[in-house]
């Protein structure tokens, strides 16, 4: 190799070094500080009833502090239903399963309501749609149910420079994903199965939670988007409205004869150099995820499987 390839080898590496730095970074900051409900925010209102808050924001990465608050208001006989203020463009698969199948089992204790922002997409459809009911504005962008696997490669670039990697694995998958090598047909064939059976398991939870026929679901759950207006008449929301509506059909389905105390949780307030760098990255995040956020969580490890 010739001494004129040395510097470009050596920025290269210095660029990996700075991407595996800044993943850590990310891992450290949203899924081992994030923020803990800390207590509540209480509007008083008419009735000796109320009704309990979770707000689910963001990308989907852990599902602790969601089935928290569950619990808790599952237990405090003086929450009579519960509204889910999403706006979320998804996440990830486990998390978003874990909600949805502990939102199934709350039902049949406490109503659930969902009120939907700006987006509640994918994996955050997914958990919306396990709901008595969903609220959204006309406006917002919902549906996009689907699954995506991104495994970044760089084998051609490295083999443009000279570098080559030697793998020994105990068997024809074990190095699925690596981003030196390509993939072999039968590992694509193989991840596409993955993809397909997790997407199975979206299709039928949706099915099952919204009371539709599976060939149904399946006409629109190619991984487009919808708008609030589009959703309603494709019957994967209920109603087009406002928090408010949301709040009052709660109290509705619950029986809560006037108005119903509203109780918000709380988040503690992160030290100012974490909220700055949490903030940074989130920003990066969307910045770079604009046209797949609809889908998750943009993919910045290797085969990090989202909806």
């Amino acid at each position: 190799m010739s001494n004129s390839k040395h510097p470009f080898i050596t920025g290269f590496v210095f660029l990996i070094v700075f991407v595996a730095v800044f993943g850590l970074g990310i891992y450290f900051i949203l899924f081992n500080f994030q923020s803990k409900p800390a207590g509540y925010n209480v509007v008083r209102g008419t009735s000796a009833y109320a009704i309990g808050v979770i707000n689910l924001d963001g990308p989907i990465t852990s599902s602790s502090n969601f089935i928290s608050l569950l619990n808790h208001y599952k237990h405090d006989s003086y929450v009579k239903a519960i509204v889910i203020k999403v706006d979320s463009p998804g996440g990830e698969v486990a998390p978003s399963q874990a909600m949805y199948e502990q939102l199934t089992k709350f039902k049949k204790y406490k109503k659930v309501v969902v009120s939907m922002g700006s987006v509640a997409a994918s994996g955050a459809y997914y958990i919306s749609s396990a709901a008595n009911k969903i609220v959204a504005e006309p406006g917002t962008l919902t549906g996009s149910i689907g699954v995506i696997m991104e495994m970044p490669n760089v084998y051609k670039l490295f083999k443009k420079v000279g570098i080559s990697y030697n793998y020994i694995v105990s068997g024809p998958y074990k190095d699925i994903g690596t981003p030196f090598k390509k993939m072999t047909p039968a590992q694509r064939k193989k991840m596409q199965g993955v993809v397909m059976n997790v997407y199975g398991q979206f299709v039928h939870a949706v099915a099952k939670a919204r009371h539709l026929k599976v060939s149904y679901v399946k006409k629109y759950a190619n991984g487009m988007v919808y708008s609030g207006e589009q959703a309603l008449k494709l019957h994967l929301i209920d109603k087009l409205g406002d928090f408010q509506d949301a709040v009052k059909l709660a109290a509705k389905l619950s029986n809560i004869k006037g108005k119903p105390t509203v109780i918000y949780p709380i988040k503690k307030q992160s030290p100012i150099f974490q909220s700055f760098i949490k903030k940074a990255i989130e920003t990066f995040i969307h910045k770079i995820g604009t046209e797949s956020s609809f889908q998750g969580l943009d993919a910045i490890t290797s085969l990090r499987l989202n909806l």
